[in-house]
């Protein structure tokens, strides 16, 4: 079963960071999860280097660096005061470099987080619905990294939208998918989009007496169960309905068992990313997606549909990257 033990939430202070608190105590709640704080305090080496050159008595490791660092870590602890319950309070952590996504991939990394939790912006905005620090977490790590806006309120989630092209590396983010629909109380909505210049469900046979979208429905289906059986998820099956395009994610917890509605929706477009982009502002409360589904280049970090849904959605985004050996046996 999937869990979040670990979350790690960077922040940079702004609005924009504090969206991410609150839906990391809900996670949290449901899970039993510690969180942890991060900050990263930019280092300003062209300054130090120009005031060293200037002769000016100033040190910036010694003079300036210590009391920003105790600075940000009181801002941590009232941040950590504010939204987050005792139980789940974890490490208050301030790192100094000149590349804050970098240290926070590696900090993830390094010490085994489930969850990397981020404003989708920070201090710096861009023309992008996500800022640039966000943006290369998501690109480069290989922890799953939730974006959320700071008007996103995890009670409101009613219907989480999980984009497929058909292949295994696409259905990787289910099981984390199925987790927090469970957790959220909130139906999944499984979305293929048929690209009209070609995609990879061509390769699925189409039965005439079904027609091209239920054959491809259908096969998506058998392809999800295959995936979760293939990595001994046994703890969550998808159960046909006998209504086509209406089924259930059977979740066992023991000798108990939960049902999710799961539905499948399948566009016909000219790009994914843009009919993507359409259902999820229009009927979608968040996006989750593998950051890779098919394609000749089987070990990018970011597929271009997922790059470009990631960067200009405007829904909250979960990016889940598959295991070396997804990749390997695609």
């Amino acid at each position: 079963m999937i869990t979040f033990k670990k979350i790690l939430v960077p922040t940079d202070f702004s609005k924009g960071a504090e969206g991410a608190y609150a839906v990391a105590q809900k996670i949290a709640d449901r899970f039993g999860g510690q969180i942890d704080f991060i900050h990263v305090v930019p280092t300003l080496k062209y300054v130090n280097e120009s005031i060293k050159r200037l002769g000016v008595p100033l040190d910036m490791n010694k003079d300036i660096y210590p009391r920003v660092i105790e600075e940000a870590e009181q801002n941590i602890k009232k941040a950590m005061n504010s939204y987050i319950a005792d139980k789940n309070k974890g490490d208050a952590v301030v790192k100094i470099d000149r590349r804050p996504s970098e240290t926070i991939i590696e900090h993830a990394s390094k010490n085994n987080y489930d969850l990397i939790l981020i404003g989708a912006k920070g201090a710096h905005q861009t023309k992008m619905l996500r800022g640039s620090v966000t943006e290369r977490v998501i690109r480069r790590s290989k922890i799953p990294v939730f974006s959320v806006g700071d008007r996103f309120n995890a009670d409101e989630v009613k219907n989480i939208m999980v984009t497929t092209d058909t292949s295994e590396l696409s259905l990787a983010s289910f099981p984390m998918a199925a987790a927090l629909a469970d957790s959220f109380g909130a139906r999944l909505t499984l979305f293929h989009v048929i690209e009209l210049y070609g995609s990879i469900s061509e390769d699925i046979p189409r039965t005439p007496a079904k027609g091209e979208t239920i054959s491809i429905y259908e096969a998506i289906i058998e392809r999800l169960n295959n995936f979760l059986t293939k990595r001994k998820i046994d703890n969550i099956h998808v159960q046909r309905t006998g209504v086509t395009f209406e089924d259930e994610v059977v979740i066992t917890d023991g000798d108990q068992s939960r049902t999710i509605p799961l539905f499948t929706k399948i566009e016909k477009g000219v790009s994914a990313h843009y009919e993507i982009e359409n259902y999820a502002s229009e009927s979608a409360d968040l996006v989750i997606m593998a950051t890779h589904g098919y394609s000749g280049f089987a070990h990018l970090i970011l597929g271009s549909t997922a790059e470009k849904v990631a960067q200009y959605v405007s829904k909250p985004v979960l990016t889940v990257r598959p295991d070396e050996k997804d990749f390997e046996e695609a």
